[in-house]
């Protein structure tokens, strides 16, 4: 089996901010099983998809993915939005408080493992 990212967004809008981050340049990514839009109890959006490659160098996609979590945090100030990583290996990182070290860590583990 293939190692990949799950990314789950949660809050107003995470279906499109969903295909805006699987969009991004240098990522090959789909939506999750089960992973369209679903409402929750509390009324909470959710949106999970899958990062199964990265195309490039991942300096260039962790500075894609940075960008896109400026430009989206800047167009809605009023919304709240959630966006976790989970790495290969199932660390965790919560995307809004992540430094280009950390992404950059779990961007790595997509790579096939060096024998």
């Amino acid at each position: 089996m293939m190692p990949t990212l799950t990314i789950a967004i949660e809050g107003p809008d995470s279906g499109r901010a969903l295909e805006e981050f699987l969009a991004l340049p240098g990522l090959e990514g789909e939506w999750r099983r089960g992973g369209e839009e679903a409402e929750r109890e509390i009324g909470v959006l959710v949106a999970v998809g899958a990062v199964v490659a990265i195309a490039g160098g991942v300096a260039q996609v962790v500075s894609s993915i940075l960008d896109w979590r400026d430009r989206w945090l800047r167009a809605r100030q009023s919304s709240r939005l959630s966006v976790v990583i989970e790495d290969a290996r199932g660390n965790r990182l919560a995307l809004n408080a992540a430094t280009p070290e950390e992404i950059a860590a779990a961007l790595r583990t997509l790579a096939p493992p060096r024998t």
